[in-house]
């Protein structure tokens, strides 16, 4: 890898920890900072990434920058989100997922039977039965979005462990978790640590989404 790419590997990993301290402490001024920096950070992780030479079998960049500048949208609606700005955020979400899953449709996986599949889907299905159907129950007017995302979520595992790449198939499976903790906190049970545990999780999930295509 080079420096650049390098530099803002290092600039994500600090702006991740500040971002999960001040959404910890109630540091709001800190948050609203930290939080998009994090997403342009890994925008231009992702240039970088592209242009240091498409590795073979590696997607377009046009359908990534489109998932993460969604993202980026997703994640300004929900900061101090109102009903309304949850919703957006939540539409949001659910374009950048499936741009995700037009770039891993572009990636060429492996060829033979999709082994990573059955256990994608068990878990995705798993973590459905266990606290997604309770955040769609609960959801109240927003129920059909909430389910709509769930949807999403659940073609973007499949079509990624369809693909073959397990780091890919991680970070879609923890977009997932992490929808699922920022919905069932909204909706079901607000709990002291759920906020911070959404936002790293999903912090993880799109760095992992995004090396994982273009490594």
């Amino acid at each position: 890898m080079t420096t650049p790419v390098w530099v803002l590997l290092v600039s994500l990993a600090i702006t991740a920890l500040l971002n999960w301290v001040s959404v910890v402490r109630g540091d709001f001024v800190v948050e609203r900072i930290t939080k998009p920096t994090f997403m342009v950070l890994l925008i231009g992780l992702a240039w970088a990434l592209h242009g240091e030479g498409r590795v073979p079998g590696a997607p377009t960049l046009p359908p990534l920058l489109v998932a993460l500048v969604l993202t980026l949208a997703g994640d300004l609606a929900l900061l101090r989100a109102t009903r309304v700005r949850f919703l957006l955020g939540l539409g949001a979400f659910l374009l950048a997922h499936c741009a995700y899953a037009w770039a891993v449709l572009q990636s060429v996986g492996p060829y033979g039977f999709p082994w990573l599949l059955p256990p994608a889907l068990l878990l995705f299905g798993a973590l459905f039965a266990r606290c997604g159907r309770d955040v769609v129950r609960d959801a109240g007017s927003a129920r059909l979005a909430v389910f709509a995302s769930q949807l999403v979520l659940g073609a973007l595992v499949a079509v990624a462990a369809w693909r073959g790449d397990d780091v890919v198939v991680l970070g879609a499976l923890l977009l997932a978790v992490a929808a699922t903790i920022v919905g069932h906190d909204r909706f079901v049970l607000e709990r002291r640590w759920a906020p911070v545990q959404g936002i790293a999780v999903h912090h993880v999930a799109h760095v992992l989404v995004v090396v994982g295509l273009l490594r």
